[in-house]
């Protein structure tokens, strides 16, 4: 690892860039800035490739949950059935697979580098989707889920720590997000591809695009020059900073400013860095937002919307509705993309979990009062059937519209370069466990408070973020991190 060490005072925080002097350029015409960007966006494209396999892993156990009720047959030609619970843990294990690959997944980043620790991937991500294909009962198969989530936990760490350092400040938050977008594009794959094939044989698609991703696409992809600074390697980070920021780019300036801010003078490093002041704090932040998130349902509508669907009445086509949840999720991606950099991190939370209230909460109250009128005996019509749905639409389109990529980005950008693979590790292992746990107690929860009382549950801890949000939660909007 390097030895530029992170410095203990709060000097190294993000600092507002000059509106006349932006990243460090003069001037810059903006024709060429907006074919900058271009170029900036085609690289963040092919970068986040390898989400499309996370998104497709995310919403696998809609899949499956579908197609073990036509037929319970095996590639291998045996029959597997799975409870409830183990529908469950095939959600729930793949985030558990994430706490060992984000705990040491940072400092593997920290170590090989961004671009390898991407190629690295490949391997235990072929071997989690083989165990899958070729599973004969439910432990293989919840097997291949586990090394998925190791697979998928360097990938996230790897891939987002590269995006918030290679692209422009005025549009990283865009950046950071292109990972969200290609994860929700990946989700919506899979549902469409489970129409036509089985789950067995959507593993092997799986398997031929994260290949296609680590051997093909990464190769070609620049190694991140916030990391070949921080390492010693100047003179390479020279060459990519030239081609990302332009000739109008004081190239000087940058690197001295990444040297400051990733250089501490009492040699404290590793786990020790974590107990500063500063950098706790922060962590403190994400981790709070990071378990509103999960305990908003965000990881849930991801995992089951079908099973959702069910419960709440599905009045369309099952894959039909479910394919509208994950359109919605990409949508909401999207138009925070194109917004964040604009009106902040901050407002697009709050934005997200206004509108979680009330969907969470009207839905909340149909399953109530349907429930209530199925108990007596009664039939609340047919035209009521389409608000579990749109109330499910809803809350696809506002989780993913600020309170689930939002902690995410701020894992990586509330810390300096040194450090920063290493703490976002941090950061996201307990968002990992916190998905987790929220995977693992929602078909207990449904019992115990019964579906109604699970949804407004969730439209309570949106209100709670709500508050998190107003007087606690730092905006890094249109700030550098170094």
């Amino acid at each position: 690892m390097s030895q530029l060490k992170v410095q203990s005072d709060p000097s190294y925080t993000p600092v507002a860039a000059s509106p006349d002097e932006e990243d460090g350029r003069k001037k810059e015409p903006s024709s060429k800035k907006r074919v900058r960007y271009m170029k900036q966006v085609g690289l963040f494209v092919l970068t986040t490739l390898g989400h499309i396999n996370f998104g497709m892993g995310l919403s696998w156990p809609n899949t499956i949950a579908s197609d073990i009720q036509r037929d319970n047959k095996t590639l291998l030609g045996t029959e597997m059935d799975l409870s409830d619970w183990q529908l469950d843990m095939t959600s729930s294990l793949l985030f558990v697979g994430t706490l060992p690959g984000f705990l040491f997944g940072g400092w593997l980043v920290a170590k090989l580098g961004r671009r390898r620790s991407m190629m690295v991937v490949v391997l235990p991500c072929v071997l989690g989707w083989s165990f899958v294909a070729f599973s004969f009962n439910p432990s293989t198969l919840l097997i291949g889920r586990f090394i998925n989530g190791m697979a998928y936990a360097l990938l996230v760490v790897a891939v987002r720590t590269y995006l918030s350092e290679i692209s422009d400040t005025a549009i990283r938050g865009a950046a950071i997000l292109s990972a969200e977008c290609m994860k929700s594009l990946g989700a919506i794959l899979i549902v469409g591809i489970g129409m036509l094939g089985t789950w067995y044989q959507i593993a092997f698609f799986c398997i031929a695009e994260i290949l296609f991703f680590g051997l093909v696409v990464v190769p070609f992809l620049p190694e991140s020059p916030t990391y070949l600074t921080v390492t010693g390697k100047e003179d390479e980070a020279r060459s990519v900073l030239r081609r990302l920021r332009g000739s109008y780019f004081d190239l000087e300036t940058e690197i001295s400013q990444l040297k400051k801010h990733n250089v501490r003078s009492d040699g404290s490093s590793g786990w020790g860095v974590l107990l500063k002041k500063d950098i706790m704090r922060k962590c403190l932040i994400v981790f709070g937002l990071f378990g509103i998130s999960n305990f908003c349902g965000t990881e849930v509508i991801k995992a089951n919307a079908v099973r959702i669907l069910q419960t709440s009445g599905l009045s369309f086509d099952r894959d039909a509705s479910s394919i509208v949840v994950f359109v919605l999720l990409l949508g909401g991606n999207i138009f925070q993309a194109l917004m964040v950099d604009r009106v902040g991190r901050k407002k697009c939370l709050i934005l997200s979990l206004v509108l979680l209230v009330f969907a969470y909460t009207i839905l909340g109250t149909y399953v109530f009062i349907e429930s209530s009128a199925a108990e007596e005996g009664s039939d609340m019509g047919g035209s009521w059937n389409w608000i579990p749905t749109v109330c499910l639409m809803v809350c696809a389109f506002s989780s993913s519209l600020g309170i689930g990529p939002t902690p995410w980005m701020l894992a990586v950008e509330y810390f300096p370069t040194s450090i920063r693979s290493q703490v976002m590790s941090v950061c996201t292992f307990f968002g990992s466990l916190m998905s987790f746990a929220s995977l693992q107690v929602y078909s207990p929860l449904q019992e115990a408070l019964t579906p109604a009382g699970l949804y407004w549950s969730y439209s309570c801890f949106a209100i709670i973020g709500i508050i998190y949000t107003l007087t606690i939660v730092e905006d890094t909007t249109g700030q550098k991190v170094g």
